[in-house]
C-alpha cells in the first residue's frame, strides 16, 4: 500500500498563503483546492488561475491531488444552474490540466428531501452524462462523491451511477463519514464499492449524534477500511476533509452561552466527546489548525498501524 496524504486545507484557512504554510509545516506537497483566498475554485477562469494562483503554488512546490469542485451540487431541477456548471466544469478541466491533476470531484445533484430518488434517476443520469461530455478526451476523470442530499448519497445508487453511465472518465470517491450520516453501514458500502473507488476522503462521524469527530474515533470503520486497502495494495490519495472546524469555532459558545446545550444538544454531546479524546477542557482554546493537525496525525497513525 502506498498512500499519499492530501487535504482540504481551506478547513484551516481560506487564505492560500496560510494553506501553503500548513502544507509546509506538515511536509506535504498535495492539496485538494476548494476555497482559495475566499473564492471557490470553480469561480476562477483558467486565465485568472494561471495568473494569480498557479505561480504561488509552483513556487511552494504544491500540487493538486484532485479539484474539490462543487459541480453537481445544484438542484436536479435547476436548469440554469446546470448550464452554468457546465461552463465552470470546462474551466476546471483547463485548471486541472495546468496543474497536471487527473481528478475533479463532482456530485449527482440535490434532490427534494422527501421525494423518492427513483423519480429523478433518468434526469440525473442525463445530466451526469453532460458532465462526462465536457471532460471527454481531456484525460480528466470525474470523481463522484457520496454526499448527503444527492442522488448518489447511498452505496447502491453510487453503484447505479457508475454502472449505468459505464464511462472510464467516471470513478468513485469513498467518504465513510457521509455514509454514516446517511444511515449506511460504512463497511458494507466499502465492500460494495471498493472495486470502483480510486480516491478516499478522510473524515469520521459519530453515529449517535451524526456529528464529525476525529478520524478513528467515530463509526467510520477506518481500521477495517485501511486494513482492506492494504490487502488490495491500494496506491493513491487519502484527502483529509475532517469537517470538525465547527468544533473549533462553536465549542465555547455552545459551552458558555446560556441554554445552548439545550438548544444544540447534539453539538454539545459531540464536542464533549471530542474534548475527552483530545484531552481538552471547555476553557481551553482550540483552533481550526489544531483540529486539522490532529486529524492528520490520526490518519498517519492508522496507516502506520496497518
Amino acid at each position: 500500500m502506498k498512500v499519499t496524504i492530501s487535504g482540504f486545507y481551506d478547513e484551516i484557512s481560506f487564505s492560500l498563503d496560510e494553506q501553503i504554510a500548513a502544507l509546509n509545516e506538515l511536509g506535504e506537497k498535495y492539496m485538494c483546492p476548494r476555497m482559495i483566498d475566499g473564492r471557490n475554485i470553480a469561480d476562477f477562469t483558467a486565465e485568472e488561475f494561471e495568473a494569480s494562483v498557479k505561480p504561488r503554488l509552483d513556487k511552494a512546490g504544491i500540487k493538486f491531488s484532485s479539484i474539490g469542485s462543487p459541480i453537481g451540487k445544484v438542484s436536479v431541477s435547476d436548469e440554469e444552474g446546470y448550464k452554468k456548471q457546465l461552463v465552470k466544469l470546462a474551466e476546471l478541466v483547463k485548471i486541472a490540466k495546468l496543474m497536471e491533476c487527473k481528478y475533479i470531484r463532482v456530485f449527482s445533484f440535490l434532490l427534494p428531501h422527501y421525494d423518492d430518488p427513483a423519480i429523478y434517476r433518468d434526469k440525473v443520469m442525463k445530466k451526469m452524462q453532460g458532465f462526462l461530455d465536457v471532460v471527454k478526451g481531456s484525460g480528466i476523470v470525474l470523481l463522484h462523491e457520496n454526499e448527503k442530499g444527492i442522488y448518489g448519497n447511498v452505496a447502491s445508487r453510487c453503484l447505479d451511477l457508475y454502472k449505468t453511465l459505464n464511462n472510464p472518465d467516471l470513478k468513485l470517491v469513498y467518504d465513510a463519514s457521509n455514509f454514516v450520516q446517511c444511515g449506511e453501514d460504512p463497511v458494507a458500502a466499502f465492500d460494495l464499492l471498493k472495486d470502483y473507488t480510486v480516491y478516499y476522503h478522510i473524515k469520521d462521524c459519530d453515529r449517535e449524534t451524526r456529528m464529525e469527530v476525529p478520524v478513528g474515533a467515530g463509526d467510520g470503520a477506518y481500521d477495517y477500511i485501511i486494513g482492506e486497502l492494504k490487502k488490495m495494495n491500494y496506491e493513491g490519495f487519502m484527502t483529509l476533509e475532517p469537517h470538525t472546524a465547527k468544533y473549533a469555532v462553536l465549542r465555547r459558545p455552545v459551552y458558555f452561552i446560556p441554554f445552548m446545550p439545550l438548544i444544540l444538544p447534539k453539538f454539545y454531546k459531540a464536542f464533549r466527546k471530542i474534548d475527552k479524546l483530545l484531552g481538552k477542557k471547555p476553557v481551553n482554546k482550540v483552533t481550526r489548525k489544531d483540529v486539522f493537525f490532529v486529524q492528520y496525525n490520526n490518519i498517519k497513525e492508522l496507516i502506520k498501524e496497518a
